[in-house]
């Protein structure tokens, strides 16, 4: 029992020593840990910086009203059958090939220091070394982007352009298909004015043939040449008159609307987050961590090296 306690002693001796001699060097450990810091932050600085930019875009956006509009009302109201977009949906298939983000990255002053000297070909390949810096992910009713550059005035640019790019392209291939159906739409009336216009010319001769100038007493509807060839003549001449104004009138609106690039709304950009990927608060914790170890250290080795010069001169 006594020779435990005796190195329980030791031991708490040696502790409070080893204490002694830390505390003792503290102004040495300070300063190794300081100039430590200085190197992790020169370090920090001296690294190429990188940021991730991260947006959410919902369909709810101001920028879409007018090609919501185009779709959903111009069209209904003039009793046009036509597919209803999702907005989102069709935005978010344009994002994904990637196409608009590599026509803004071409333009930045990154690329064309590296690449502006290279062949178009070479170029085209250096440039899709680039394509997976840009994320785009669709959850229900959001598309989310992440952007990953080293410069964020760079950054913030290149989201806004391959954004606005998506958006007018977007629009412009949703009015190309308005124009499309619209044309359909018109040569279908034209189509059914036409047999229209058969039937009635067969009615009005029957009509005639028969005599029968005015609707017969109790006519129900069928047989139709009972109206009399006066009223059927009236219709013949206002479907042979009739000169497709709403057809016309949506057009001129979609002209008007293609005229007007849009641009993706300033509040939407004003939202993007920017998060530095650098590893500062790490680096700075660790350059700190190292330099007290080694300052600990120094110490120790120190007072080791000045002990044993101490005894070799009593020694002698």
């Amino acid at each position: 029992m006594k020779k435990k306690s005796s190195l329980n002693d030791d031991d708490e001796i040696s502790l409070i020593e080893l204490f002694k001699i830390i505390w003792n060097g503290k102004i040495k450990i300070l300063l190794i840990t300081i100039f430590s810091f200085l190197l992790g932050y020169g370090y920090y600085y001296l690294l190429p910086k990188n940021y991730l930019f991260s947006l959410e875009i919902t369909k709810e956006n101001k920028s879409f009203d007018k090609i919501n509009y185009a779709t959903k009302r111009l069209l209904h109201i003039n009793q046009i059958a036509f597919k209803k977009y999702d907005i989102l949906n069709q935005f978010n298939r344009e994002l994904q090939d990637k196409e608009e983000f590599l026509i803004s990255l071409k333009k930045t002053k990154k690329f064309k220091e590296n690449n502006s000297n290279l062949p178009s070909n070479i170029q085209k390949q250096e440039l899709l070394k680039y394509v997976d810096l840009l994320k785009v992910v669709k959850k229900s009713n959001v598309i989310k982007l992440n952007l990953e550059w080293d410069n964020i005035n760079e950054g913030k640019h290149i989201l806004k352009e391959t954004l606005n790019l998506t958006l007018n392209n977007l629009q412009k291939s949703i009015y190309e298909k308005l124009e499309e159906k619209l044309k359909f739409e018109k040569k279908l009336a034209k189509s059914k004015d036409f047999a229209q216009l058969e039937y009635l010319e067969e009615q009005r001769w029957i009509a005639k043939e028969l005599d029968i100038i005015n609707p017969t007493y109790g006519f129900t509807g069928e047989p139709y040449y009972l109206v009399g060839y006066v009223a059927i003549d009236k219709q013949i001449e206002v479907i042979k008159k009739r000169k497709y104004q709403n057809f016309e009138l949506i057009k001129q609106e979609i002209n008007f609307l293609k005229k007007n690039s849009m641009e993706l709304g300033d509040d939407i950009l004003k939202s993007t987050k920017v998060k530095n990927l650098s590893k500062k608060i790490i680096t700075f914790v660790i350059s700190i961590f190292l330099g007290l170890l080694i300052g600990i250290i120094f110490v120790l080795i120190s007072n080791v090296i000045q002990l044993k010069t101490i005894t070799k001169k009593r020694s002698k």
